[in-house]
Formats: structure tokens, sequence, C-alpha cells
């Protein structure tokens, strides 16, 4: 069954079970502070509540925050917010695009469709190489690098062994700097552990 049939389901059994939530009258002497719902299908309803945080959780992570907090307490208007959700993701069953900034204001769209995986792994890569070459290099070097690199399309091997002679002149400590940085950026160690 594909995401959006098993949404369709969702919403009908959730209309369903929306007529068993039944108020719960307090007993003789006791105030309470709030109103308190029952279901008369507490089974049924769990398993329902279960799999539409299931659902979400797995293709539409941006409202998954909205469906734990409508599902921490039952009630008539809770039930309708999670049903509301539901009826939403069907209408618009696109993920949104979240855009990052990075402290040095490049910006990276992270989509959730899978063709824009690999587009978006390697700029995240470019940013945390990007990131290490601005910590350890000073603004005169980032600009030989930048001229060296403005030919490369004309000469790209002769470009290439001027980077290299280039690099090889700042220092085997700036290299190694440089290296650990990208090393140590939290997107790196933790795939490396």
């Amino acid at each position: 069954m594909n995401k959006l049939d098993l949404l369709e389901k969702l919403i009908l059994e959730g209309d369903k079970l929306a007529s068993t939530i039944t108020y719960v009258p307090s007993p003789s002497g006791v105030i309470r502070l709030c109103n308190v719902y029952r279901t008369n299908s507490p089974v049924e309803y769990q398993d329902w509540q279960s799999s539409v945080e299931r659902l979400v959780k797995t293709y539409f992570p941006s409202d998954l925050a909205k469906v734990e907090e409508a599902s921490k307490k039952l009630t008539p208007d809770n039930h309708r917010k999670i049903e509301g959700i539901l009826k939403a993701i069907k209408q618009l069953p696109s993920e949104p695009e979240k855009t990052l900034n990075s402290q040095k204001g490049a910006n990276i769209t992270i989509n959730n469709s899978q063709q824009n995986t690999q587009n978006n792994t390697q700029e995240i890569i470019f940013n945390i190489f990007f990131e290490a070459l601005q910590n350890e290099l000073t603004g005169k070097e980032m600009k030989e690098l930048k001229e060296i690199l403005s030919e490369f399309d004309k000469e790209p091997e002769k470009t290439k062994s001027r980077l290299l002679d280039k690099l090889k002149n700042f220092g085997g400590d700036v290299l190694a700097s440089i290296v650990a940085n990208m090393i140590t950026n939290s997107s790196i160690y933790s795939s490396l552990l």
C-alpha cells in the first residue's frame, strides 16, 4: 500500500474513531481541573494513533511534532487536530524545503526527495571544506588560491600543479589543521564512529 492510500485509510479510520471518544464525568465529591475523555475502542484507537505517528514520522516528518503534541492527551479537540493534519498532508503531500544558513553566509537547501540527496551531500561537504579553509588560511592566502583557480578552465593540469605547490608552501601544519578541522566537524566525525 502506498503512502497516499495509507493516508486515506487513516483519515477514514479517524472519522470512525471520533464517535468513540466520550466524556468521563467526575465521580461524586471529586473536582477536576480538566476534562477527562476515553474511547470505547481503546485498542483500535491506540493502533490508529500509532499508525498515524509512524506514517508521519516516515514520510512527513515536518508534521511529527504537531501529531505527537496532539497525541499526548485524548480529547475531541486533539483528535480533530490529528485528523486535520492528515487532511492537510493529503492536500499538500510534498514536504517543505528547509534552508539552513551557515555561519559564513552560505545557504544549504535540503529537500527530502531522494534525487536531491547526492547534491545536498555534496553541498554540505563543500561547506565543511570551505569553512576549514577559511579557519586556517589568511585572507591573503585565500586570495592567492582564488587567483590560481581562476585559470583552471583554461589550463586544468597546470593549475592543479600550481595549486599543489602553493598548498605545500603554506606548510604541513596548515594543511594538517585544515584536515583536522574537516574531520572534527560534527557531520563528518559522527559518521566515522
